[in-house]
């Protein structure tokens, strides 16, 4: 049996032909604004390839009962039963991004390389969370069920925005007075919303790009790239906190996602971290929540790998 599992973000795809027992046949990365469409892209990767029987496509936007998929950052519509009309699979599921990366933690072998910032380890027998700013801001939660996990997929980071230190209650002050709806975390606080939150901070500079915004800021980290980087660590950080209120998640975080990685020194300051446990009530219990940082690529796609292995032989799901 060979089964199709991909990563379909908001910049770029990912695309993965695995054999029965979950070893790559084929692979391709490739950037989006190439293709008109998913269907066309996989199209094109499915050309000379073998009959596949099973697709799982994990999709950055919030996802139809598995079915359907209109992209938050990106102009497509994946549709399962399309897909398989039109590329021959008998079945096909579409998972959230963040629901496949959070099954990707569920895998034994992806714990053991998590890099522990505070903590003597995460407990997956209780609820953990994840937190994943990339293109945009994912938010998961693995939840330990007597089969297994079951994982709650999220929209989260369009929450609006809620101030968690007087920098931050200054710039959704200044948003108020100038638009009449809230700003949402993924607004500011993702790689498409890294441009704003500059421009927010510093109106008076001109806004660089993404990269060039990384370099100065991990160049000097006094510069204001480094003050702006140093206040998105602490708004995931913020953000990772509540949710591990709202989840009762003591078993802990898990920091993914393209950006940490890259900006390791601010997610890895201790002062950041604490942001987690800044809140007015539970204040000693969330101090005590270990939080962990991913290093890993590909995430998603061992995640659909994952939720292929594990429900395969579930008539529920396949």
């Amino acid at each position: 049996m060979t089964a199709l599992v991909a990563d379909v973000g908001g910049t770029k795809s990912q695309l993965r032909l695995i054999s029965e027992s979950g070893t790559p046949i084929h692979e391709i990365t490739v950037l989006n604004r190439d293709f008109p469409s998913f269907e066309d892209l996989l199209g094109r990767f499915m050309q000379k390839q073998p009959a596949v029987r099973y697709g799982v496509i994990a999709v950055a936007g919030p996802v139809d009962h598995g079915k359907r998929c209109q992209m938050t950052n990106l102009p497509w519509i994946l549709d399962a039963d399309n897909l398989c009309r039109e590329c021959g699979f008998h079945q096909v599921m579409l998972l959230n991004d963040l629901q496949a990366t959070a099954w990707g933690m569920t895998d034994p072998d992806i714990q053991h390389q998590l890099a522990i910032l505070r903590g003597t380890g995460l407990n997956f027998k209780q609820p953990v969370v994840v937190i994943s700013p990339g293109t945009g801001l994912g938010e998961a939660c693995i939840l330990p069920h007597p089969t297994g996990f079951v994982i709650s997929a999220t929209e989260g980071g369009h929450k609006s925005v809620a101030p968690f230190n007087a920098r931050s209650a200054e710039l959704v002050h200044q948003h108020w007075q100038q638009h009449d709806f809230p700003p949402s975390w993924e607004n500011w606080f993702s790689g498409s919303g890294f441009a704003d939150l500059y421009r927010a901070l510093y109106p008076e500079l001109p806004v660089p790009d993404n990269a060039t915004l990384g370099r100065e800021a991990l160049a000097d980290t006094t510069s204001p790239a480094g003050q702006c980087m140093q206040l998105f660590a602490e708004a995931i950080y913020a953000e990772a906190g509540n949710l591990v209120l709202q989840y009762l998640a003591w078993g802990g975080i898990i920091v993914a996602g393209g950006i940490p990685p890259k900006l390791e020194h601010f997610f890895q300051q201790p002062a950041a971290i604490d942001y987690v446990h800044k809140k007015n009530e539970y204040v000693d219990r969330l101090a005590r929540v270990p939080v962990a940082l991913c290093r890993l690529t590909e995430i998603p796609l061992a995640g659909a790998a994952r939720f292929l292995q594990v429900n395969l032989q579930n008539p529920g799901v396949f």
